[in-house]
């Protein structure tokens, strides 16, 4: 009794197909929904995303539209029109956010996966109901149902990763661009599987045994997805705890070295005035014997003695920042150094990365005016912040270095060599943290002098 009226509904939802125009429109949504998960991704990084993101989904609904009339009347399959779609979306988005190239590839192809997946799926299930009734790379009223209910769950159940957890890894500083210049080429690949690889047309499906290989793959592909995006997320995550905890380390190290400048500051005071007894005895001696000049010539000289020399405690404002300056200017002019510093940075400054910078350039100056062995040693430092808006830091330090003791490269740009004047890794970080904030940073040397200047914007 079943089995016929199995049958019967079979026959039924075969025979009820209105129109190809109409299932060619149903399997254009599909391609709406990748427009939207686009859309989803690249919420935050826009613009006023309301006004842009509704006048975005506005016109791919009218695009979309014209697409399934066109591939309706003309009966060619939906993937003609979609798949050169999908460079119109990367350049709108290009136009839409600040997002670097790479990233939008990733959000692209992210979507393209989503949008194939679920349109091969659709298409399985129809064959899988409809059997020798269904029409070749095109659903009928099964296919449809099941895409449209995809794609709504799609667009549910991805919504807050999409939105939230990935999109925030963008930003991410423990991030370097080669990640982001390969990683897109794996939803990428992905996406090109499923559309050309994977088998679609009727002939191969009928067959019961392909159709349910067909459908273990695509289902187990899609888990194999999630868990992929998943694990990159998480990477990223343990990534920023990790720097976050070295970034707290390096904080918690610079108010060591404050704590043990200023405890020696303390027994240099403290000696200076332990041996305050001796130089007193010493012009009682002197005077004695009216040696006017062995006074002079003697005051002259403790004059010029080093624990006698002003150290300024205070550079500026933001308490971090002058603890950093504090320690490396005093370090560098206890060498001998002449140390020009003038900063001008509010406390209420809160960027993570701006000691650190700041710290980065003074220790590869420092290190490079100690293995200086001849000549007049210099450091000079500049920080201003301006409040724009747009609000934006710049920093510059120029440091001398001993041009017969050392030789600085520069491959593609990048300056290679040891300890010297801000060379190695030290301004690669420093490049990479100004480019992360949309910036600028530029080495220099020439006569002797590291020249060292970065701009970073606060705006964001």
């Amino acid at each position: 009794m079943f089995a016929p009226l199995g049958e019967i509904i079979r026959n039924g939802i075969a025979q009820t197909t209105p129109s190809g125009l109409f299932f060619a429109i149903g399997e254009q949504l599909n391609a709406l929904s990748g427009l939207a998960l686009c859309l989803i991704m690249a919420w935050s990084h826009m613009d006023n995303p309301r006004r842009n993101g509704t006048l975005f989904m506005s016109i791919g609904l009218v695009w979309f539209l014209l697409c399934g009339v066109l591939c309706g009347t003309l009966g060619i399959p939906s993937l003609w029109t979609v798949i050169p779609t999908a460079p119109l979306v990367l350049l709108v988005l290009r136009w839409l956010t600040e997002l670097p190239w790479r990233q939008l590839l990733l959000i692209v192809a992210t979507a393209s996966y989503m949008v194939a997946i679920v349109y091969y799926l659709s298409l399985v299930i129809d064959v899988a109901v409809l059997g020798a009734d269904s029409t070749n790379l095109r659903v009928g009223w099964p296919g449809l149902v099941n895409l449209l209910l995809l794609d709504v769950v799609a667009l549910v159940s991805l919504w807050h990763p999409l939105h939230d957890s990935i999109p925030a890894t963008f930003d991410s500083p423990s991030i370097s661009k080669g990640f982001w210049q390969l990683i897109w080429l794996f939803p990428f690949v992905s996406s090109a599987i499923v559309v050309w690889c994977m088998p679609a047309d009727n002939s191969t499906l009928l067959d019961s045994h392909m159709l349910e290989i067909a459908f273990t793959v695509a289902v187990v592909y899609s888990c194999f997805m999630v868990l992929a995006y998943f694990l990159i997320w998480y990477m990223i995550q343990q990534s920023d705890r990790l720097l976050a905890a070295r970034r707290r380390q390096h904080y918690e190290a610079l108010q060591t070295l404050q704590l043990q400048h200023m405890n020696e500051r303390i027994r240099e005071a403290r000696q200076i005035k332990h041996n305050v007894r001796h130089h007193i005895h010493s012009l009682q001696a002197l005077a004695a014997a009216e040696d006017m000049d062995g006074i002079r010539s003697y005051l002259d000289e403790m004059s010029k003695h080093r624990l006698l020399q002003p150290a300024p405690m205070q550079y500026c404002e933001h308490a971090s920042l002058n603890a950093v300056l504090v320690y490396y200017c005093d370090w560098v002019r206890h060498l001998g150094a002449d140390v020009d510093v003038k900063a001008a940075v509010p406390q209420y400054i809160n960027n993570a990365e701006l000691c650190s910078m700041v710290g980065n350039l003074l220790e590869n100056a420092t290190e490079a005016i100690t293995q200086q062995t001849q000549g007049e040693r210099r450091l000079k430092v500049r920080i201003r912040y301006r409040s724009g808006p747009p609000a934006a830091l710049f920093i510059t330090v120029d440091n001398t270095y001993g041009e017969a003791d050392t030789s600085i490269e520069q491959i593609d740009g990048d300056l290679v060599s040891t300890k010297h004047g801000g060379t190695g890794l030290g301004t690669a970080t420093v490049r990479e943290t100004a480019e992360r904030h949309h910036g600028t940073a530029s080495f220099e040397h020439s006569d002797g002098m590291f020249r060292a200047s970065v701009m970073l914007c606060l705006g964001d």
